[in-house]
């Protein structure tokens, strides 16, 4: 009887890991066009989810996903970098230099080009998800 009560668990946690990881592609998505949109990076995407979904196999044998993952931990890793240097570079009048400035502007446009290829690798990524979910009937077509 136990058993029982054990297997419905972990359906469940299985099936609200897959919804919440989807939400979050999607909100990811909604972030990257309103960031595209206005020209501004406000923030990173979200990866909070991962940790939970990353060992289930329908999510290991898509390499889309996996690609995804690592591009938003790489904008995430990105954008601290530039943060981090934006404010020690205007944290002191000393480190403001020509050099430095440079830096800064390379490290900003590469945060710019890693953004411009999330679009395509969110959608394909998303996509994937829902066809496993339709084939676990999770969701309906």
């Amino acid at each position: 009887m136990f058993s029982i009560f054990k297997k419905y668990s972990k359906d469940g946690q299985l099936r609200k890991g897959l919804f919440d990881f989807l939400a979050e592609m999607e909100k990811n998505l909604e972030f990257f066009y309103v960031m595209d949109q206005r020209q501004f990076i406000t923030h990173g995407f979200l990866t909070d989810v991962w940790p939970r979904v990353k060992d289930v196999d329908i999510i290991k044998q898509h390499e889309s996903i996996a690609k995804y993952v690592q591009a938003t931990e790489d904008f995430n890793l990105g954008l601290k970098a530039y943060k981090d240097y934006e404010a020690w570079y205007t944290g002191d009048l000393k480190n403001k230099n020509p050099e430095n400035a440079r830096k800064l502007h390379a490290l900003k446009g590469e945060l710019d080009q890693k953004l411009k290829g999330m679009e395509a690798l969110i959608i394909p990524a998303g996509q994937d998800l829902e066809r496993e979910m339709l084939k676990l009937g999770l969701l309906k077509s």
